[in-house]
């Protein structure tokens, strides 16, 4: 793959990195409660999920997946629950929970942290999406391996590092100092966030159309 043919698929994979959703509320939400750390174990974790997606993807078998409504429906479902669980036990955090003392060096949050990054990625089934009509332009019939591997590779290395980044700015700009004392209140309003869009997808999976 040749540098003109690979900038374009760098800037899609960025554009649909730094687009909101539920990814972005986990990473916020580690952030914020654990600092740069947690943040980018979460960054980096997701974008492991992500580049699982693109191999999956690649190789037909992701695609059959999207093909098949009744499997597809079982992961939009199972994705929602997944968010319903986060959000919930945000809602439900007590109000002197200080996830800080724990990361900045704890491998509990650290290992949550990186768990959710991972599974909020592979439960999200609009990644499958993403790349079905993604690799559709990029990937030519009987590609090698290796250009297989690089269009994945930069999928995930993109995701992870747009994340990190995130993660990182909170800390070195202040931001999670400023938030730290509302940290209950942002507990709140990620749970919120998380469940209404997990209500949502069940919603759009028990009323097509």
């Amino acid at each position: 793959m040749s540098l003109a043919q690979w900038l374009p698929l760098a800037l899609v994979c960025l554009l649909g990195a730094m687009s909101p959703g539920p990814s972005l509320a986990v990473v916020l939400r580690h952030s914020v409660a654990g600092g740069a750390p947690a943040g980018v174990l979460c960054a980096l974790a997701h974008g492991v999920g992500i580049f699982v997606w693109a191999m999956l993807m690649i190789s037909g078998l992701g695609a059959l997946l999207v093909t098949q409504p009744a499997w597809f429906d079982a992961l939009r479902i199972a994705g929602a629950l997944f968010l319903l669980y986060i959000g919930a036990r945000a809602l439900m955090a007590p109000p002197d929970e200080a996830p800080s003392t724990e990361v900045s060096g704890g491998p509990k949050v650290g290992h949550r942290a990186a768990g959710e990054g991972l599974l909020i990625a592979l439960s999200n089934p609009k990644i499958a999406i993403f790349f079905a009509a993604l690799f559709s332009q990029f990937i030519r019939p009987g590609a090698a391996l290796s250009e297989q591997l690089l269009i994945a590779t930069t999928a995930a290395g993109i995701d992870a590092l747009w994340y990190a980044l995130v993660a990182v700015s909170l800390s070195r700009f202040g931001a999670r100092r400023s938030w730290r004392p509302q940290l209950n209140l942002l507990n709140k309003v990620f749970g919120a966030i998380l469940i209404a869009i997990a209500a949502v997808v069940v919603w759009s999976v028990m009323v097509p159309g």
